[in-house]
């Protein structure tokens, strides 16, 4: 399972305090966690992978406005997709950005929230994190020269052990009676499923237990190891429409610091109680 690299979390006041015009159309909130990540350490030119802008709010909110993403520069965007999960606790709004680039070192600045702190009555300008990448190239004509003449011999060794098998094959054998195949176990439905995932969060409300929930509902769109939220969140809405809330709910609780653990896995127990209701 592909971990996310997760950059140092950084809340930042770019600015003081805004035009008393603009404050007057911002949303007014209490920004908890701020942050700009990757969900690789190690992404390759021309290759797709995946930037997250994760912002977590004490109020509930049905959408969230002013959010900009940074600069990408030489990135390409080949996708976005946004989700928002609220809760008595408050909201986790997440953006994920499909990007690929040409190698080399490359640094996105921070992705910026205008919003009125609710503690202070004063609109501000939130930061995230800058984030750092190194893409690293494809292989060069050298590298696929050696690995031409790697598979030449390789080539070669498959060709004497096929004719090792043809000659072994051509021996007289013993007949066996076929051996009788266990039947096939049936698929567990959608609903068994979602009250597996909610009876291993409540008997084990930790962050191994919402690993194994977040497995669990994941079985049910035929998610891969190698395959992130943004891969899996469309086909998913296709499937059931309850994941739409629970996937992300079940996402953040396996993956979100330590800090904010107990209120992700609070929010994954009521996202799949609800589902299953």
């Amino acid at each position: 399972m592909r971990e996310f690299c997760r950059a140092a979390a950084v809340l930042a006041l770019a600015g003081a305090t805004l035009a008393p015009a603009v404050a007057q159309s911002l949303q007014r909130v209490t920004v908890r966690a701020f942050t700009l990540s990757a969900d690789t350490l190690h992404p390759r030119a021309g290759a797709s992978f995946h930037l997250v802008v994760s912002l977590r709010l004490s109020e509930r909110l049905a959408d969230v406005r002013n959010l900009q993403l940074p600069f990408l520069g030489s990135l390409q965007v080949l996708g976005d997709t946004r989700t928002i999960n609220a809760s008595t606790l408050g909201t986790l709004y997440r953006e994920v950005v499909t990007v690929s680039g040409p190698s080399g070192a490359i640094t996105i600045p921070p992705a910026t929230f205008d919003a009125v702190d609710a503690l202070d009555g004063k609109a501000k300008e939130y930061a995230t994190n800058p984030l750092g990448l190194r893409i690293q190239a494809t292989a060069s004509p050298h590298s696929l020269m050696v690995l031409a003449r790697v598979l030449v011999v390789g080539g070669a060794a498959m060709a004497s052990l096929g004719l090792f098998l043809i000659w072994r094959a051509s021996r007289p054998r013993r007949t066996q009676e076929p051996e009788s195949s266990p039947e096939p176990q049936p698929m567990p439905s959608a609903e068994e499923l979602l009250r597996e995932a909610r009876e291993t969060l409540a008997t084990d409300p930790t962050r191994l237990g919402a690993l194994r929930a977040r497995n669990a509902v994941r079985r049910m769109v035929g998610a891969r190891d190698g395959e992130t939220l943004a891969d899996v969140i469309d086909r998913a809405a296709q499937l059931d429409r309850r994941l739409l809330s629970v996937l992300p709910a079940l996402e953040r609780a396996a993956f979100t610091d330590e800090e904010d653990l107990p209120a992700a896995i609070s929010d994954a127990r009521e996202s799949l109680n609800e589902a299953v209701a």
